[in-house]
């Protein structure tokens, strides 16, 4: 066979092209995508293959979104990633796209912490890519590609910053690329800072402590400077409007920065914590024990490495160690602390203590000091106990997708039907008008009947949402009204299709706003004395509106 490397570039066919670039690819690079394709497409194929949306998905997926609208909620760059979608309409194509990204993301995760081993590689694309932060990035499939952008920038910036020559220039562009996507995903660039310092402090014998704390103070700088420069972007193209989540988070005083940061660290605990409302774990036992014996692990391997490395005979580097440790938390939900608003499913606090774990074991295997016959065993054991752990987490990852896919789905079908049964029930009221008579609805939709145990709460599932999101998701009024009004061509005159809140006296507000005759606290007394729907006493006429109630308000 001809060598094409002897062959000019305008000689070759787009195939050997392709070939010959596929050849220069590193190794690493493509066992970390074909990880990333196999495990991500077992764990996330349902989702790709179904298109499920949620309503914040559903919303912007058809409507226009301007420069401003994006800044409002530091997501500058919201313009450029819908103007893609608008060409891009198959599910499953958004999702290999988004499986590109995070298949990048991971492999500049390996490079950042050092880990080139084989099975080092496989078991941090699968745990990034089944992750539930993952899992519920992928319920948004119309955006998802814009948070795994977020996700590589914010990867690029860690790794600019460790790997290349005057990388800090690189890494601030790269942070605001991030949080000009989706800025709760900057947690990873300080999460993979601090495990890189983790790093050097417990595994380099030769490491230089000045010059770790000179970076730390460097990262500190960086960071700042990003999210100010954020602040000035997102302020110049909103014109200075004052409603949005970079406005709401200028208005904190210092009391508000230190609650928050109260706040930020209690919030980490509570993923954690058996028992919390909010924990990822809730009611998946075994993901969590697998979480809690690779915590356990980790913290026994930097206790030994604490005494192998001598390292209380360095005050700096024990002073550093005690530092990152602390601040891991901090860095796991930082967004919170600056802007007053997490995101739960958007936090990397569940990948952090697992890439640790990952990167101590290749590092640990790597050790020449390592020559006792008792200090083999423990590491081979070791690495074995961290291979079986992780790809049982890798598993349970790929079961959780599936199972939280499937309920999704079925919880989308019984919502949509239930809006169906909705639209009967107020075309069937004595006085009904299509198209004239204004309807108002309090409440939510909501699939938690009693007496219905198949369609449960998904936040019994790890990550995956809370009461508002997966009770309302199919039916919020910006999704109802185009169900309503396009799919079911029910025409019908919704006055509330774009408040976020039903609650009677939010609806007396819209209506007032509207020009309707409306008091908070009659409006209260009239919805109180309703029944929610499905019941046949769900409506009731109030100033020539008619008023539904639905399940909660």
């Amino acid at each position: 066979m001809e060598n094409l490397q002897s062959k000019p570039f305008w000689d070759r066919s787009p195939l050997e092209s392709l070939a010959d670039g596929y050849k220069k690819l590193p190794r690493n690079f493509k066992l970390c995508m074909l990880a990333t394709f196999i495990i991500g497409l077992a764990a996330h194929m349902y989702c790709y293959t179904n298109m499920l949306t949620g309503a914040d998905d559903a919303f912007l997926f058809s409507d226009p979104h301007s420069w401003a609208d994006g800044a409002a909620g530091t997501r500058w760059l919201l313009t450029v990633y819908f103007s893609i979608i608008k060409n891009i309409r198959m599910p499953w194509l958004l999702g290999v796209m988004t499986l590109l990204l995070y298949g990048v993301a991971a492999w500049l995760v390996c490079e950042t912490l050092s880990i080139t081993s084989s099975a080092g590689i496989i078991l941090v694309s699968g745990l990034m890519v089944t992750s539930p932060t993952m899992i519920s990035s992928n319920f948004y499939l119309t955006s998802a590609h814009m948070y795994a952008s977020a996700l590589l920038f914010a990867c690029l910036a860690a790794y600019a910053y460790k790997k290349w020559r005057h990388g800090w220039i690189a890494a601030f562009v790269f942070m605001l690329l991030s949080e000009g996507s989706y800025a709760a995903y900057i947690s990873m660039t300080l999460c993979l800072f601090f495990l890189c310092s983790l790093k050097e402090l417990l595994f380099d014998q030769e490491a230089n402590d000045k010059r770790n704390l000179v970076r730390h103070f460097s990262m500190l700088f960086l960071f700042g400077g990003s999210m100010v420069a954020t602040t000035v972007i997102c302020n110049l193209l909103t014109g200075g409007n004052t409603q949005g989540r970079v406005q709401d988070s200028q208005a904190l005083g210092l009391q508000g920065y230190l609650n928050n940061i109260v706040s930020s660290v209690k919030q980490v605990f509570d993923f954690f914590l058996p028992g919390t409302y909010i924990t990822y774990f809730h009611g998946e036992r075994v993901m969590y024990s697998l979480f809690l014996l690779c915590a356990a692990l980790s913290a026994l391997l930097v206790v030994w490495l604490f005494a192998k490395q001598q390292l209380w005979k360095r005050p700096l580097g024990v002073f550093l160690l005690v530092a990152d440790i602390i601040c891991l938390p901090l860095a796991m939900n930082v967004i919170g602390i600056v802007s007053g608003w997490v995101h739960t499913l958007m936090s990397f606090a569940y990948l952090t203590p697992w890439l640790f774990f990952v990167m101590a074991v290749e590092l640990l295997y790597r050790r020449p000091d390592l020559h006792k016959d008792l200090e083999k065993m423990l590491r081979w054991g070791y690495s074995l106990l961290a291979c079986v752990v992780a790809g049982l987490t890798v598993l349970c990852g790929i079961r959780l997708a599936n199972l939280a896919y499937t309920k999704a789905y079925a919880r989308s079908q019984m919502t949509l039907a239930d809006t169906t049964r909705l639209v009967e029930r107020i075309e069937s009221v004595p006085g009904y008008e299509k198209s004239v008579t204004p309807v108002v609805l309090t409440g939510y939709q909501s699939t938690r009947y009693p007496g219905h145990p198949a369609y449960e709460a998904a936040n019994s599932l790890a990550g995956i949402g809370g009461d508002y999101y997966w009770e309302q998701s199919y039916c919020a009024p910006f999704v109802a009204d185009a169900y309503i009004n396009q799919h079911l061509n029910a025409d019908m005159n919704l006055l509330n299709t774009k408040d976020d809140s039903f609650s009677p006296e939010a609806t007396a507000e819209t209506l007032q706003e509207l020009g309707y005759s409306a008091d908070a606290d009659e409006l209260t007394a009239v919805v109180d004395a309703l029944e929610p729907f499905p019941s046949e006493n769900c409506w009731a006429w109030y100033n020539g509106v008619l008023v539904v109630r639905l399940f909660p308000y």
